[in-house]
């Protein structure tokens, strides 16, 4: 199993399911290091957009992975719901297992209004992370999971924003994410993505309008060329973007 754990790509994926110690568990190994050109295409665009918009996507390799590690022992420590650091070696970091994606058990469900419930959850869940002080980076829905007990998870914390970005900003950018994510799940966009923002703003107590309303400030030009190409509908993406900035353009 050591040998197993030290591998790395191209021979074995890069996430892959095993059983850790007689637990389910996951062993997640880095992606390559990106190229000098990626480099110097993210200098590029913190030169020329917002700070908040600036990218923030880990430049692979086992860097990155360490990074995650700590981050989960980090959002651990606060008694946030996340996988759990069984095992870091010079290849791959182990997890353990935290149940099913949760935008695979979206898809699977039929009721509408109890997908609805879950979204209030969700984002009842990035409330909790923001509360201890902390930003998450990329809280899709698909970097979540539920598990048997109902509890929900946060995955994927390759991402640090706070390395390019205030926390306020960085927490401002979780929360267009996931409302942008929660899109594909609502019937009613605008009105729906409204009702998760008031509970988000209603129950964290340090309040980031300011940094929201900039945010949408800052993304309407984008907004306006999707509406005006008339593609918003074109991916579940383009419409989440769409419909998210739509929404923290009116705070």
């Amino acid at each position: 199993r050591i040998f197993k754990l030290m591998e790395t790509p191209p021979l074995l994926p890069r996430v892959e399911q095993t059983i850790f110690d007689g637990q389910p568990a996951w062993i997640k190994r880095p992606e390559e290091t990106r190229s000098s050109r990626f480099v110097i295409l993210h200098k590029i665009l913190q030169h020329i957009m917002p700070q908040v918009l600036h990218p923030t996507g880990a430049l692979g390799g086992m860097g990155a992975i360490r990074q995650e590690a700590k981050r989960l022992e980090i959002f651990g420590a606060a008694s946030l719901p996340v996988p759990k650091v069984l095992a870091l070696t010079e290849g791959s970091v182990v997890l353990s297992d935290t149940g099913k994606q949760l935008r695979g058990v979206l898809l699977g469900m039929t009721d509408a209004q109890l997908k609805f419930l879950i979204l209030e959850r969700a984002i009842r869940g990035l409330v909790a992370v923001h509360a201890a002080g902390l930003s998450h980076g990329r809280p899709f829905l698909k970097d979540m999971t539920v598990d048997a007990d109902d509890t929900l998870h946060f995955l994927d914390l390759e991402e640090d924003p706070t390395a390019r970005m205030s926390l306020e900003d960085a927490q401002a950018r979780d929360v267009w994410l996931l409302l942008s994510s929660c899109t594909e799940f609502c019937e009613e966009p605008f009105k729906d993505l409204n009702h998760l923002l008031n509970i988000y703003i209603s129950e964290y107590r340090i309040s980031i309008l300011v940094n929201l309303s900039a945010l949408g400030k800052a993304l309407r030009p984008y907004r306006r060329i999707i509406s005006m190409l008339r593609v918003k509908d074109v991916s579940k993406d383009v419409t989440g973007a769409y419909w998210s900035v739509r929404v923290l353009e009116d705070l």
